[in-house]
């Protein structure tokens, strides 16, 4: 095990031991957001891994919401394609009329009605690249012009999701405040790209359109896009990325062990 990844295990134990947490904040992120707070991480939306080169999600026990892997933009044909996408497929925004929404998972393996029109996802092996065919409400097929690029893919997958850090939480509410304690923890390396095309292939990974316009803070009022955003159910989790070490805080209590500490590390065997 890599000298960082027993770091992060270290810091999550101390995190579990504190038992339930108050929340940041309300919002269905703020288990995710409230632990890496307790890493001391500031909340960002960088390309890059959370924590090093590790990247972390987290889940409440019985969360049934996907699995946001990454988000990534077109690569052509045009530098702004999801503007153009907004105008020409998406709505206006019920509550600020000159701002647009297009929202929906989209899939490889079956078509998804957005508003007016359906939307598929089309891995193209030969050219090397994903596009996104768009049919009307009689499935003829409108276009097929927006892409992404296999390298610019692989390179952005390579970048932020070599490793993963899985977390779970379970939750509770009180005095309407949200409060989380995590309990488990699961480090993982990611397969190969290969595995990721065959699992979106399969419609095991569901690419997001993500169009939409900012409800509060600073931003309010404003077109947010995160134009694709990748997203994989929790149970998928072990066919893309091989998993290396999981330590359950519960169990661990459960059995009366008296510590988990650095000797666990020299008997655990993880591969390379």
């Amino acid at each position: 095990m890599e000298k960082i990844e027993k770091k992060l295990i270290t810091k999550f134990l101390k995190i579990a031991e504190k038992g339930y947490i108050k929340g940041i904040n309300n919002s269905d992120n703020s288990v995710g957001l409230t632990f890496e707070d307790e890493l001391g991480k500031s909340p960002d939306s960088s390309f890059l891994p959370d924590y090093k080169n590790i990247e972390i999600k987290c889940k409440t026990r019985f969360s049934r919401f996907l699995i946001s892997l990454f988000a990534k933009s077109f690569d052509g044909p045009t530098d702004f394609e999801m503007r153009r996408l907004l105008l020409t497929y998406g709505k206006p925004d019920s509550e600020f009329k000159s701002k647009y929404l297009l929202q929906g998972n989209v899939y490889a393996n079956k078509m998804t009605l957005i508003y007016e029109n359906y939307f598929q996802f089309d891995v193209n092996r030969k050219d090397k690249k994903i596009y996104l065919l768009i049919y009307d409400k009689n499935k003829n097929i409108i276009e097929k012009i927006s892409y992404v690029n296999f390298y610019s893919l692989k390179k952005r997958i390579l970048a932020k999701l070599t490793n993963l850090c899985f977390v779970c939480a379970s939750k509770k509410k009180e005095y309407g405040n949200l409060f989380f304690r995590y309990y488990k923890i699961s480090i993982y390396r990611i397969k190969s790209f290969e595995k990721f095309l065959c699992l979106l292939e399969d419609g095991k990974i569901s690419i997001n359109l993500c169009g939409r316009v900012a409800r509060s803070g600073e931003r309010i009022g404003r077109q947010q896009n995160k134009n694709m955003v990748f997203k994989i159910p929790r149970y998928y989790i072990s066919e893309l990325f091989d998993k290396k070490f999981e330590f359950d805080y519960d169990k661990y209590i459960a059995r009366n062990k008296k510590c988990f500490n650095n000797h666990i590390f020299k008997k655990t065997t993880l591969p390379d």
